[in-house]
């Protein structure tokens, strides 16, 4: 166990002065960004079965299509319009009857025949006997699905999650272990993005040897952008000098007694 001893340290938060390593916890915004890394490696694991499983329908309708689909006869019941007036795609819903028995289905139909169905107009469905809800409108057929997004999709939803909880990890590990000490506020540079105004606030401190190093931060409220001059508290890393946060940190907080 270790106690602090950084310069000043009647001004640092009583909290940043108790013995290392600190207790953590997470904080409330901490715990909400774990929820959303557990979320996003659910439906990656979802995504992954989920497509596979599309791809390979979509490779046996090809299949199936080509030795033994049956015409029937069919009329729409519903078009269903998406899209702004421009761009709109257009769903016929329609029905038919295969093997005695009343079935609905769907078809997306192409851009220059949004004019060409009715409701009430009779249609010509193409069904698999073999898999009679698995139908497509006369002068359409099923089309290969590529199975890369069952890989890409839980691997970009692996990688975000990752990356949230390394940036807790982080946070919790200066937290613990690292030496506290104050900073000066040395320079604020106003920004702007697609997502409004925010601050990038740059300061620096000494370390215990007395080098000097440099840090900064991104501020996104106006009312508390502290003033060039300013005194904050800081954590640094006792091994890697040039890493520092300020505090309070955003995801972790220290446990008190």
């Amino acid at each position: 166990m270790e106690r602090e001893s950084a310069p000043a340290s009647s001004e640092l938060p009583p909290a940043l002065l108790t013995s290392t390593p600190r207790q953590v916890r997470i904080a409330p915004r901490g715990a909400a960004l774990m929820i959303v890394a557990a979320a996003l490696v659910a439906v990656g694991m979802w995504g992954a079965v989920e497509l596979r499983r599309r791809a390979e329908t979509a490779e046996r309708h090809v299949q199936l299509f080509g030795s033994e689909r049956l015409l029937a006869a069919g009329d729409v019941i519903r078009l269903r319009k998406r899209g702004d007036d421009d761009d709109d795609r257009v769903t016929a819903h329609y029905r038919y009857i295969a093997r005695g028995r009343e079935l609905m289905g769907a078809t997306t139909l192409r851009r220059g025949e949004r004019d060409r169905y009715a409701v009430g107009s009779t249609v010509g469905v193409w069904y698999l006997p073999s898999e009679p809800d698995a139908s497509w409108l006369d002068g359409y057929q099923p089309r290969q699905q590529p199975y890369w997004p069952a890989t890409a999709v839980p691997l970009a939803c692996g990688v975000a999650a990752f990356a949230m909880i390394l940036v807790v990890r982080r946070q919790w590990n200066l937290l613990e272990s690292g030496r506290p000490t104050l900073a000066t506020v040395t320079k604020i540079d106003k920004k702007r993005s697609d997502h409004g105004t925010y601050w990038v606030v740059h300061y620096e401190w000494s370390t215990l040897n007395g080098a000097t190093r440099l840090g900064k931060y991104r501020h996104g409220s106006k009312r508390t952008v502290p003033s060039v001059g300013e005194v904050m508290p800081i954590l640094y890393d006792r091994d890697n000098t040039f890493r520092s946060r300020k505090y309070p940190m955003t995801f972790v907080t220290v446990r008190l007694p």
